[in-house]
């Protein structure tokens, strides 16, 4: 019976460990992703903070992500009022 348990123990602590992972191309860390990863999806590498969007998915492959967050940003504030246009 203790075998048992410390082998059911044991399987759960690898589990822990992320299975969908893909290298960093700034500082070559394993980023983690979730299971249902889907192409260009956007993700941040944990070690380095870089800004990446997945490229491939066999084999998972990141590359670094384009800066359209800042650009959308940027549009938003130069909204023009509405007031102008009445």
């Amino acid at each position: 019976m203790f075998e048992e348990d410390a082998r059911q123990a044991a399987r759960n602590r690898r589990s822990v460990a992320p299975r969908v992972r893909a290298r960093c191309p700034e500082c070559a860390s394993w980023v983690p992703l979730k299971d249902s990863v889907e192409l260009w999806d956007l993700v941040t590498c944990p070690h380095c903070d870089t800004r990446l969007e997945v490229v491939d998915l066999k084999p998972l492959t990141l590359d670094y992500a384009e800066d359209t967050w800042e650009e959308e940003e940027d549009w938003e504030e130069e909204d023009l009022d509405d007031d102008e246009y009445y």
